[in-house]
């Protein structure tokens, strides 16, 4: 037997158990990088005003920092750089959660001890969790490479920039690899993954935003940057990505080969003998939990708010030279001042965003169930509904300040550059904080679902995030029917700070989230843990 025997049926046994998950991670991002390419070549038709937002992005900090420079003026060339950040980052996401539940999280579960007591190689767990992950890169690579295709692009630009995708995602993957050895706990080996590939992308930004060229060069996001999709072509940066993904593979394996089951290289840092007095409730106890990734969030979430306070008039002018981007900001953005149209468009999208925020700390209570910590908790003197409901009312808390923060670092930083705090600042955390209800009836979909059918809860809450995605951007940019936007309740929250506030969608919100947690905790009441 060796280190690699029983690859081939852990392979199967991820592919059987993703089934979902992989579709749902890798294929929306495909569709989310063809449409979004589409959508941008045709908001900019004429070559006037492609050179003219060449110039003014690729003369602006804040944009270089957030996404890099653009390569070449056409219609493809900005396309192409409209989508890099965003696509390499969703990518290497799903990469490296892909990687960690295959592999620290199941021995975190106690699934691998019961593995390794078959015929399964030391190595074989990791390599299935790797091949799956290259793979999912790969396919979707190949979907965006049809994509990209049947809209009349060249071949070798669409296959340079839909490769340079996929090697974000595997170099993410191969970092996870290198994690999950290092910590006995997949929460840390996600977080040291997830800081990595951040680092990795700030080094990028702050080299491109200062053109500090071997800086630049430093960071993986560099190097898949300098391939210049539909700029040249460029082939030669790939190989330093493959070399770096064999170099942490192979420091996955050498640690692998050496630490026991279970454990991880970096030393567990021992707690106190007894609970701090605050900590003696299921409220507190949820709190703690959830504490560092609320944090983590509040803080990227309130940076990025605080750099869009500072692009804020730039871009506004830039989207005066597009008609597309007009009528886009018209009709998600609401009125008002076209500043105002902008952070409303802006809230829009970066709400979806944090909904994932809100329902993975929702779904926090399964992972909790399936480590069995629940069980210990509940073997004491809590109920299920104390212990639960803390949990969600810890969620719910955590989605208002994610919110907050963000509307807080736009109308702060923007505020600032206008010289009237006073007047910008309140406006955007009203906007913000208003977006709230409809991410938690998405999380609340989770709650209802974990409640009584605990396995579907993640699948089903975000396919109904991407559900929401695809049609809001069929209506936006692909002419389908606008009744289609009904489905959503982020069209129908109040459009801030360009709309007027309206009540009575943030009513019926409160309602079908009040229905939905209900009916999940009763279920889960009746339901065997």
């Amino acid at each position: 037997m060796t280190t690699l025997t029983g690859t081939g049926g852990l392979v199967r046994l991820i592919v059987r158990r993703d089934r979902v998950r992989i579709p749902a991670w890798f294929g929306l991002t495909a569709l989310l990088a063809i449409g979004v390419l589409a959508a941008v070549q045709g908001a900019y038709p004429a070559e006037a005003a492609r050179l003219e937002f060449f110039r003014t992005t690729n003369d602006n900090p804040a944009q270089l920092m957030m996404i890099g420079p653009i390569f070449d003026p056409s219609a493809a060339g900005i396309g192409a750089w409209r989508i890099r950040g965003q696509v390499a980052l969703l990518l290497s996401l799903a990469s490296l959660l892909l990687v960690i539940r295959h592999t620290r999280a199941e021995e975190e579960s106690g699934r691998s001890e019961l593995l390794g007591s078959t015929a399964i190689g030391r190595h074989a767990e990791l390599a299935a969790a790797l091949i799956v992950a290259i793979a999912a890169n790969l396919g979707a690579a190949l979907l965006m490479v049809v994509g990209f295709t049947v809209q009349g692009l060249p071949m070798d630009g669409s296959l340079v920039l839909a490769l340079s995708f996929a090697a974000a995602g595997c170099v993410a993957a191969a970092l996870a690899a290198l994690t999950a050895q290092l910590t006995a706990s997949s929460r840390a080996a996600t977080g040291l993954a997830a800081g990595g590939v951040g680092v990795w992308y700030a080094i990028r930004a702050i080299g491109d935003a200062n053109e500090i060229s071997w800086l630049r060069w430093s960071s993986p996001f560099g190097w898949t940057q300098e391939t210049r999709p539909f700029a040249g072509d460029r082939w030669w940066p790939l190989p330093l990505v493959a070399g770096l993904v064999v170099l942490l593979v192979a420091a996955a394996c050498a640690i692998s080969a050496r630490r026991d089951l279970g454990a991880g290289i970096l030393p567990a840092r021992s707690g106190p003998a007894t609970a701090a007095p605050w900590l003696r409730s299921p409220l507190a106890l949820a709190w703690r939990l959830h504490r560092g990734v609320l944090i983590a969030w509040t803080v990227a979430v309130t940076a990025f708010g605080a750099v869009l306070g500072t692009t804020a008039d730039t871009i506004t002018d830039q989207v005066d030279d597009s008609q597309a981007l007009r009528d886009l900001m018209a009709q998600m953005g609401g009125g008002g001042r076209p500043v105002d149209s902008f952070f409303a468009l802006i809230l829009y999208l970066l709400s979806q965003m944090v909904t994932i925020y809100a329902v993975q700390a929702t779904l926090l209570l399964r992972a909790e169930e399936l480590s069995a910590r629940a069980e210990t908790v509940l073997s004491g003197p809590v109920g299920r509904m104390r212990w639960m409901g803390g949990h969600l009312l810890v969620a719910a808390g955590g989605t208002v300040v994610v919110m907050a923060g963000l509307g807080l670092g736009m109308g702060l930083v923007y505020g600032l550059a206008t010289g009237d705090v006073t007047a910008e600042l309140p406006p955007l955390l009203a906007a913000a904080v208003v977006r709230a209800p409809a991410i938690l009836v998405i999380a609340a979909i989770a709650a209802a679902l974990y409640g009584v059918a605990p396995r579907f809860a993640a699948p089903v809450a975000y396919a109904v995030l991407g559900v929401c995605f695809l049609f809001e951007f069929a209506v936006a940019y692909g002419g389908a029917d606008e009744n289609l936007m009904r489905i959503s309740p982020f069209a129908q929250t109040p459009a801030l700070p360009g709309a007027e506030f309206a009540v009575v969608p943030l009513l019926w919100f409160a309602v079908v989230v009040a229905g939905l947690v209900t009916s999940g905790m009763a279920g889960f009441r009746r339901r065997d843990l």
